[in-house]
């Protein structure tokens, strides 16, 4: 005898989303954000990306939520993103009065949500990439930072008043003349100083290489390491290279702004203005190429991956080294066109 058909059971399947009854009247907005935090902690775990990338990506994408105000990333549009890029445009900027963002950290912005919402796509979370029409700013011309020699020299002349910080304070000057940021300074041990050269390990964008030391400066470093030895302060392989020597943070890893406050401390000793640790890197790509250097070698030992973000670097560099080249010409011509040799003129048959 055939048994009969089972009956049916159905089983309700509710959606991903969140609606606004389920939300209720009690913060319906905690719901939506703690959703979206889960969406920026899966990307960020799902992403092979360096720790220092890591953060400036959630940063930028935490600004980015809390601007949404409760959206979900579903419900982002085109237009959302257009108008947080000029809102962004108009934040001023905390570090220069008077100022807003500048163009390269307003691009940093949207790069965190472009490779943010490309995730979003692949792993299906959303139909829709609003941010395939989205464009980075234009940056403006390119403005010359570079310090020149004589202001360097100027700086230097300062160490002499620094007393018994003028060991330090030459080693952390004779590196910074090297192209390192100061956070990649700060970052530092002393087991990172062999054989001649400086190992960067974390640096922005993942800028981690080798950086090759001059004499001068294996010498300010290995007299500043021995200073320390003299006096009982470690210098392992672990310890930080430069170190504070202040009362309140002695013997503490020497900090971004400490270092900052260095550089500015030494240029109001020799009463220059508006002097910084990265005009010194500034400085060291110019001179590699106003001395000669092929620009990829230059590019490689600052550690920047493109040539467009080289070439704020070495701007003034290739104008100089291009003048140069053009006066040892015209002293070498025979063609007659810069006026160095006897030519017949244009209308002569």
């Amino acid at each position: 005898m055939p048994t009969p058909d089972p009956t049916p059971r159905f089983i309700e399947v509710k959606s991903s989303k969140v609606s606004a009854s389920e939300l209720g009247d009690s913060g319906s907005s905690e719901t939506v954000v703690k959703v979206q935090e889960d969406a920026v902690s899966c990307f960020l775990a799902d992403r092979e990306i360096r720790p220092n990338t890591k953060r400036v990506y959630e940063r930028q994408l935490r600004r980015f939520q809390r601007w949404l105000k409760g959206k979900t990333w579903e419900q982002v549009t085109e237009w959302d993103l257009t108008c947080y890029k000029n809102y962004l445009k108009e934040t001023p900027n905390q570090q220069r009065a008077g100022e807003s963002l500048a163009p390269a950290t307003i691009n940093q912005a949207i790069a965190a949500i472009q490779s943010f919402f490309k995730w979003l796509s692949v792993k299906r979370y959303i139909q829709y990439n609003p941010v395939l029409t989205l464009e980075k700013v234009k940056a403006g011309p390119i403005e010359v930072k570079d310090l020149e020699i004589r202001t360097v020299r100027s700086l230097e002349e300062g160490l002499a008043f620094r007393g018994q910080l003028e060991v330090r304070d030459r080693a952390l000057l004779e590196t910074l003349k090297h192209g390192l940021r100061a956070e990649e300074l700060s970052g530092l041990n002393v087991g990172d100083y062999h054989n001649e050269q400086l190992n960067i390990r974390e640096a922005k964008w993942d800028s981690v290489g080798i950086v090759p030391l001059s004499p001068q400066a294996q010498g300010a470093l290995d007299s500043y390491l021995g200073w320390r030895l003299r006096r009982g302060m470690d210098v392992s392989s672990e310890a930080p290279l430069f170190l504070s020597q202040s009362r309140r943070n002695w013997g503490e890893r020497l900090g971004y702004r400490a270092i900052y406050n260095v550089i500015k401390d030494l240029a109001q000793n020799a009463g220059l203005e508006d002097i910084h640790p990265h005009r010194l890197r500034h400085t060291f790509g110019t001179q590699l190429i106003a001395e000669g250097m092929n620009p990829e070698f230059a590019r490689k030992l600052m550690r920047i991956k493109s040539p467009q973000v080289f070439e704020r670097y070495s701007k003034r560099g290739l104008e100089q080294r291009s003048k140069e080249a053009f006066y040892e010409i015209v002293g070498q011509s025979k063609s007659g066109l810069f006026g160095t040799a006897e030519t017949p003129s244009i209308n002569e048959p």
